[in-house]
């Protein structure tokens, strides 16, 4: 589950591989990657709620289609009119 979470952090030889140069110092940036290293595990190792299906309720379908009608009303009555004919 890790390695295909981290799959586009991980080389063809299978290291992860995590770069920190924000500053100058080798202290700094080693440890802004043991942060960042720690982090991509911690969200690699989040289980992700499984989704459940729903459905549209049957008021919520009816109301889409009265206001799909009056649309379609609407649209209908603008082609009728001629420009220019009063």
């Amino acid at each position: 589950m890790v390695m295909r979470r981290l799959s586009n952090c991980i080389g063809r030889d299978g290291a992860l591989r995590i770069i920190s140069q924000p500053t100058r110092s080798q202290a700094a940036n080693r440890e802004l990657a043991v942060e960042r290293f720690m982090d991509l595990m911690r969200e690699a190792l989040r289980q992700v709620p499984i989704r459940r299906k729903t459905r549209v309720s049957r008021a919520a379908k009816e109301q889409r289609l009265e206001e799909k009608r009056h649309r379609s009303l609407l649209k209908l009555q603008r082609a009728r009119k001629v420009p220019g004919e009063n």
